[in-house]
């Protein structure tokens, strides 16, 4: 039997850590994020997360959330 499937894109922020040696994501729209040593970790991690709570949103009875990002680049003058 065949489960019929809805795609739904949210949108992701990864952040490189040189420090610490790893990659953070960060998913606005369920302000949930997740780390990984590598850019596939961290976006496998994000996904696993993101349907964890998508499942858990549904067995409450709630509806996912639409997205709410707005991303831009804030442009400052810096004295030189």
């Amino acid at each position: 039997m065949s489960q019929n499937v809805q795609e739904q894109g949210f949108t992701i922020m990864i952040e490189q850590d040189k420090a610490e040696k790893n990659f953070t994501a960060y998913i606005p729209a369920l302000r949930l994020g997740a780390v990984g040593d590598t850019l596939e970790e961290v976006r496998e991690n994000a996904r696993d997360l993101l349907l964890m709570e998508i499942e858990s949103l549904r067995k409450n009875g709630k509806e996912l959330p639409e997205e709410n990002c707005i991303v831009e680049t804030l442009t400052i003058k810096l004295p030189v």
